[in-house]
């Protein structure tokens, strides 16, 4: 357990879920303000600005005042969260400890207080834009990579990945770089320095937060660039619903409800390969377990 009482981060789609019943959201809201600690996700926050319906987005900013009125903070969204911990790393290596360093968003807990900063129609709308941009290029990042990648294992005699364990493996052997290069872009952008192989391996173990979202890249990496379309084993889930990975090791329990449960199975699996101890938990799952114990 993270603190005295254990800590629930939502998904956006578990936010999504609240407006839609109101008597099992009262249960619900009853029970989180009593037995739980909530740790919203930075990147939640951003994603309920952008919603474009408005009386939804009202009726979301309405249930997150709610759940306020517990015990509850706000942390960074992802890319601001590495930076910081980057940064702390990059000071000071052999005394990093990720759990002193303060992602704690002030400034969004100080605009959740304020009902108009979701009824600026304009700045929704930058921010609806801005995450459209975002996500289509996470996609074609990796898009772009998978004719280069096909050659290579067709010059190699090789048939394209049908499972992830596949990929994790040869990201085990020796002379894989794969997830040290995509941890070094990360780092050495942020800290304008250049880590070796050795000191990034350190800093990945070192910081779960970095490590699961290294995992929940390799995910996409080898979902969207490598996969065999045809018999492959999918982990389809996009940009933010990978991203959030880099909660994960600030709660006990991250909450999901995203259809058909795609970003449930992904993060379950970063929460393995990334030795975390976090449960995820579908939204479903939560209400039922919470009240069935009320």
């Amino acid at each position: 357990m993270i603190g005295k009482i254990p800590t629930v981060t939502f998904d956006t789609s578990a936010h999504n879920e609240l407006p839609k019943d109101q008597a099992l959201s009262e249960a619900i809201l009853a029970g989180i303000r009593s037995g739980y600690h909530f740790r919203f996700a930075g990147l939640s926050i951003e994603e309920i600005v952008a919603c474009p319906d408005t009386a939804k987005r009202l009726a979301l900013w309405n249930y997150c005042g709610r759940i306020r009125e517990g015990s509850s903070d706000v942390i960074y969204p992802h890319n601001e969260l590495i930076r910081l911990l980057i940064l702390a790393h990059s000071k000071s290596p052999t005394t990093f400890d990720w759990r002193t360093v303060n992602v704690r968003a002030w400034e969004y807990e100080r605009e959740m207080g304020r009902p108009e900063f979701v009824s600026d129609e304009e700045l929704v709308a930058k921010q609806r834009e801005e995450q459209f941009r975002v996500q289509k290029q996470y996609r074609k990042m990796f898009t772009d990579m998978r004719p280069d990648l096909a050659a290579v294992y067709e010059r190699h005699g090789e048939p394209l990945p049908r499972t992830l364990d596949e990929v994790i493996t040869r990201l085990h052997r020796p002379n894989s770089k794969l997830i040290w290069s995509i941890g070094k872009m990360l780092y050495d952008r942020t800290a304008r320095t250049e880590l070796d192989e050795s000191a990034m391996n350190a800093f990945i173990e070192a910081c779960p937060p970095f490590r699961a979202i290294l995992y929940g890249m390799i995910l996409s990496h080898y979902d969207i660039a490598l996969r065999d379309r045809h018999t492959g084993e999918k982990f389809q889930s996009g940009r933010n619903d990978m991203f959030m990975s880099v909660y994960l090791p600030y709660c006990d329990y991250f909450i999901t409800a995203e259809e058909k449960g795609e970003q449930e199975k992904c993060l379950r699996k970063i929460v393995e390969l990334a030795g975390l101890k976090t449960e995820v938990l579908s939204y479903d799952m939560f209400c039922n377990s919470f009240l069935v114990s009320a």
